[in-house]
């Protein structure tokens, strides 16, 4: 479904603060070095995606809105970190690459959880996977040698941002162009502190 003046591609978000962009972009110049076929993840847009909502009405706006709003200050805000990397689906066929979170995960899934809920009551349809919190680095673009991807893999295991705190929800617009997505903010909640 393409973007109309009554349909918007929409996720729901935590935002990165800028120290953890620059570490995911100094983990992306090693892969970018390795000469991997890819699409690279601009990184002033990576951010942790908690609900791709994909292709929606308008018109639900406002309500998707309204939920959001309902966890301003009834979720306290916790701490993640960025860190190991993996891909999806495997590594003998990896087509994203991506960094794990860390940290109070329980708090993070519980939030998921709970969105997902309310949004479910609202028609919009359930994840068919169970929520793994990521950020996403590449799509690979053409297949990468399985001993390539391990060693990098590998290289990078222990590695992990400072903390930071997860203290915002973000709905975010996003628009499909040759040189990557755009994402605008439409709507902001703070969590408690």
């Amino acid at each position: 479904m393409a973007e109309s003046s009554d349909v918007v591609r929409t996720f729901i978000a935590i935002p990165l603060p800028d120290s953890v962009k620059r570490f995911l972009s100094d983990i992306q110049s090693e892969f970018k070095s390795a000469g991997w076929t890819a699409a690279w993840t601009n990184p002033g847009i990576f951010h942790l995606t908690l609900k791709f909502l994909g292709p929606i009405s308008r018109e639900l706006l406002i309500p998707i809105q309204s939920v959001m709003a309902a966890f301003s200050g009834a979720y306290p805000a916790f701490t993640l970190t960025a860190g190991g990397i993996g891909v999806f689906p495997h590594v003998k066929n990896a087509r994203i690459v991506w960094v794990g979170i860390q940290g109070q995960t329980d708090h993070l899934i519980q939030l998921v959880t709970d969105l997902e809920i309310k949004l479910c009551a609202m028609g919009i349809p359930a994840q068919p996977r169970p929520f793994f919190p990521h950020i996403t680095l590449a799509r690979i673009k053409k297949p990468v040698r399985v001993r390539g991807m391990i060693s990098v893999i590998k290289r990078f295991e222990r590695t992990s941002s400072h903390a930071f705190p997860a203290n915002r929800l973000v709905l975010y617009k996003s628009r499909l162009h040759p040189q990557g997505a755009v994402h605008t903010p439409l709507f902001q909640i703070r969590l408690n502190h």
